[in-house]
């Protein structure tokens, strides 16, 4: 991720954004929390998904410890999610 991106987290605590590790894995998460300390800088999130309401519901047992160093991008949902149901 870059120093910009990295810089902005903790304001997007509460936002929900794509976030992409280097292992390859997309998540469409809301971020709870962003430790950019210490050791093992790291953040919490949540997986969501988009309601039929337009709503962000949280999955189940989808709760995530991610050191930052370990993202390597962080955007808004796709366009796609965004739009109202049709």
């Amino acid at each position: 991720m870059t120093q910009v991106e990295r810089a902005l987290l903790p304001s997007l605590v509460d936002e929900v954004v794509t976030l992409e590790t280097a292992q390859g894995e997309r998540l469409l998460a809301q971020i709870l929390v962003v430790f950019d300390e210490g050791e093992t800088p790291d953040l919490f999130c949540v997986e969501v998904i988009r309601g039929t309401d337009g709503e962000w519901i949280q999955k189940k047992d989808a709760g995530h410890s991610i050191l930052l160093s370990e993202i390597t991008q962080v955007g808004p949902p796709p366009a796609e999610i965004l739009e109202p149901n049709q």
